[in-house]
């Protein structure tokens, strides 16, 4: 393949890829603000600034574009939190960067936080929430993989890793959808030092 056409397929894919992307933003928003039941395809388009047709040959049916609207959103939380856990800190410190970065990124991606926290829930295909409750699955899977590392360093206790994994994912969600929907109650910085207390008096040994 010569140079140019190679750096217009190149191009052309990239050109691809920024859309998918500005849709997806613009129905993360749509999503979050209407719920899945009152967001029309026609308006996520106009707010994702594209034809109809074009969200169409994209996404088939609102079903398939929530789906990829949460567990691409999901996927890319995964990404930069596991990213962040590349780190020579002692565990104890390790813990409390697993607990920062998870709350920043859900406060950073507040429509998708607001969609995964409310809107996961009956009258959604059963295709699509098999597909989300993978993506949900191997954040959880992340999450157990740490606390195992913490028992091998003898700071764990000696319980069940996956439902404690289960158990922090579900504690650090209650709260991060608590202070989206009242940022007057409490910062960032509180909220994230509310649960590494919470979280580590329990699982922590002394």
């Amino acid at each position: 393949m010569r140079r140019a056409e190679r750096d217009g397929r190149m191009r052309g894919l990239e050109k691809i890829s920024n859309k998918r992307k500005k849709i997806l933003d613009a129905a993360a928003t749509i999503f979050s603000q209407k719920g899945f039941h009152q967001a029309r395809m026609d308006e996520i388009a106009v707010a994702a600034h594209v034809a109809k047709g074009t969200l169409y040959y994209n996404f088939s049916s609102k079903s398939l574009l929530f789906a990829a609207t949460v567990t691409e959103g999901m996927e890319t939380i995964v990404r930069q939190v596991r990213a962040e856990m590349v780190s020579d800190l002692p565990f104890p410190e390790h813990f409390q960067l697993l607990v920062t970065s998870i709350v920043r990124l859900y406060l950073q991606h507040s429509d998708l936080a607001h969609i995964i926290f409310n809107e996961i829930s009956s009258g959604i295909d059963d295709a699509v929430l098999m597909e989300i409750e993978r993506v949900r699955g191997r954040f959880i899977e992340f999450i157990a993989e740490m606390l195992a590392w913490g028992q091998q360093k003898g700071y764990i206790k000696n319980i069940d890793l996956k439902l404690s994994a289960v158990a922090l994912a579900g504690i650090i969600d209650s709260v991060c959808s608590h202070l989206l929907q009242y940022p007057e109650g409490a910062n960032e910085e509180k909220a994230v030092e509310t649960l590494h207390d919470i979280l580590s008096s329990g699982l922590l040994k002394r």
